[in-house]
């Protein structure tokens, strides 16, 4: 994802810089450009400068952080020597609790968070296969709207469509929810994301572990109530039927999943606020036997 937006915005005229911290991989991705196979079937190379070494880039802008979610912290400490008192600092992550980690780092203010719609899967160093690129929605947790306008308005210029919104934490949560149902099934089956709604018993326990994490969102006291967990996880089922979700993508090459950033926290947040989620936490203990 860090690529593929990387890419889109090189290609728009935007000025950017990858950060990496492996040297060898940063000069070949300088040398050999992004790759990017898009949902048509059309390819094409993008040049983006990239390095491991922060201090080369000089203050930035605005920096996207699109790590895994257990890599929040160590992304933002190698990305210091770029942030300055007016650089804003995005996360576009899966899961929760990424900009709360990005504001024990970063001055609060500075700190955006959103959501994207797009997907993408890395085919290895700099390939990137498309699978679509959606809508970003963005906000600023401490509700300085001038600096996530600024932020959306880069994106723009890229022709994504990107949106501000003033409740970014029940943005996060809606696609929390999606995401603590379909990853952890869709990599415990092996199954894409459409498939997930072929098999009906499949297909129930998917919209039970939805309403489950939205009871715990209205127990923490999201504005969620008028949100259909079900049918919105599976509508996105359906829009993405083709997907494979990112967490069956970890399990099959053997990486660490975010589980924990996504189930795991809507656990600890349920209880927290009073409203167990067994079966997000029967996921987590699963995928963690199978990762």
């Amino acid at each position: 994802m860090g690529c593929l937006h990387a890419a889109l915005l090189a290609e728009a005229g935007v000025r950017v810089t990858l950060l990496d911290h492996h040297p060898e991989r940063a000069a070949a991705l300088t040398r050999e450009g992004l790759f990017l196979e898009m949902p048509d079937g059309s390819t094409r190379t993008v040049a983006v400068p990239t390095t491991a070494h922060p201090e080369e880039i000089g203050t930035a802008d605005l920096v996207l952080i699109l790590t895994k979610a257990y890599d929040t912290e160590a992304a933002v400490r190698h990305a210091a020597p770029v942030i300055g008192e007016d650089t804003s600092v995005l996360t576009l992550q899966n899961g929760l609790g990424n900009y709360e980690i990005l504001q024990r780092h970063v001055p609060p203010a500075q700190v955006l968070a959103g959501v994207t719609s797009s997907g993408a899967t890395l085919l290895g160093p700099g390939r990137i296969r498309v699978a679509g690129v959606g809508a970003i929605a963005l906000g600023s947790p401490t509700g300085d709207h001038h600096r996530a306008e600024a932020a959306a308005e880069v994106f723009r210029q890229a022709g994504l469509t990107a949106q501000v919104t003033s409740d970014v934490d029940a943005a996060l949560w809606r696609k929390a929810i999606v995401n603590a149902a379909i990853n952890p099934l869709g990599a415990l089956t092996g199954r894409r994301n459409g498939q997930l709604l072929e098999h009906p018993p499949l297909r129930r326990l998917l919209g039970r572990v939805a309403q489950e994490a939205h009871r715990a969102a209205l127990a923490a006291g999201l504005p969620l109530a008028g949100l259909d967990p079900v049918a919105t996880v599976e509508e996105v089922c359906q829009a993405t039927a083709a997907n494979q979700c990112s967490m069956l993508q970890d399990v099959l090459a053997e990486r660490q999943t975010e589980i924990e950033q996504i189930n795991g926290e809507i656990v600890r947040r349920g209880k927290a606020a009073g409203a167990p989620a067994p079966l997000n936490e029967a996921l987590v203990t699963l995928i963690k036997g199978v990762s």
